[in-house]
């Protein structure tokens, strides 16, 4: 079973500061595919994932932005630092594999920085994953510096890059051409590629930004472990749950990135719980397994005599009880033998040390 908190709506706007616009994406960052210095003097035209079109405050190259197919985004064409003259127009075009992501049909436009703009090239051909661009300001204005953007266009991502985990597919900057006012050629270097990862969060199976794992109680069979109930408690306020199912699996999905406080508990059982698991969106958080000990009628934390008493007053019981600790349908030898084994266990003695399997 997953838990009930799934995001369904997985429209994306970008945000170079890692604030996101809509609650549904799970990293912003560019990723280099392909990035050369550039020269002294010389701007550096690179493909880059700002908020809108504020270039004032291009971050760091990073890690490769990840993606749910069906997602939405958009990216910029900045040119980063142009000094004087300045840059009076563009053209350039992007590359992409059609296979991973479908250009957004009418997305492609200047930066507003640019207007009034003359803007004759704005081709998206989807068959071959190409689109063209070529504007210019309109008009006796200046040349523009600094950071400028030069274009938007947004993407559909429709096919997932993974697995193998971690690959990506590029959007490719190339022949680009800038000038500056009077027909001035301006030399460009330092060309930066966009890599992006688009996964295939389908629901069916844990992915990025989970949390899963496996209970089983002491007594029984494999394959009759459903129904102990887990709960997370960050320390966000972020409160989730989920039950196990038959095999003793549990899948809290799209979990918010928090410091969570896991407990496990079944009736009959010691619960047991496992503190200060670090989850990010971005990675499965995979915890290592947790048996529960049988005994503990009561709900008492520590399995002492109340427990054999409360098994000696229902022995030889077929009605369902919590005694019935392996589940055989009566509350016989089995049981107390079960119980009896742990007697003088507590819950704080048998914690879930939960943390031993590797987040992937």
């Amino acid at each position: 079973m997953m838990a009930t908190h799934k995001i369904i709506d997985r429209v994306l706007t970008l945000s170079l500061l890692i604030i996101l616009s809509s609650l549904i994406w799970t990293q912003v960052s560019a990723s280099p595919a392909a990035a050369q210095e550039p020269e002294a003097g010389e701007p550096s035209l690179s493909l880059q994932i700002i908020p809108g079109e504020d270039a004032a405050g291009i971050a760091q190259l990073g890690a490769a932005p990840v993606f749910d197919v069906g997602d939405i985004f958009e990216v910029s064409v900045v040119a980063l630092g142009v000094e004087e003259p300045g840059i009076f127009g563009s053209q350039f075009e992007i590359q992409y594999d059609p296979n991973f992501l479908k250009a957004v049909e009418g997305s492609l436009t200047p930066g507003s920085a640019t207007e009034p703009v003359i803007n004759p090239v704005k081709e998206i051909d989807l068959e071959n994953g190409l689109i063209r661009f070529a504007a210019s300001r309109q008009g006796d204005l200046d040349n523009l510096a600094g950071n400028v953007v030069l274009a938007r266009v947004s993407f559909e991502a429709v096919g997932a890059t993974e697995p193998p985990e971690g690959q990506t597919t590029t959007i490719d900057l190339q022949n680009v051409k800038l000038g500056a006012k009077g027909g001035i050629a301006v030399p460009v270097s330092g060309l930066v590629d966009l890599d992006v990862i688009i996964r295939d969060d389908d629901g069916n199976q844990p992915g990025p930004g989970d949390i899963i794992g496996n209970v089983k109680v002491e007594g029984r069979p494999a394959d009759n472990q459903a129904g102990h109930p887990v709960t997370a408690v960050g320390t966000l306020n972020n409160s989730l749950s989920d039950t196990t199912e038959a095999n003793g699996d549990f899948w809290i999905d799209n979990a918010p990135a928090d410091t969570y406080d896991l407990t496990v508990d079944s009736p009959g059982f010691l619960a047991a719980g496992c503190e200060g698991v670090i989850h990010t969106v971005d990675t499965l958080t995979d915890l290592a397994d947790v048996t529960l000990l049988a005994g503990d009628i009561d709900d008492s934390h520590t399995i002492d005599i109340t427990d054999a008493v409360a098994i000696g007053a229902v022995f030889g019981s077929t009605d369902p009880q919590v005694a019935d600790l392996n589940a055989d349908g009566i509350v016989d030898i089995l049981d107390l033998i079960l119980m009896a084994a742990n007697f003088g266990q507590t819950s704080i003695s048998n914690p879930w040390v939960c943390q031993l399997a590797i987040g992937l």
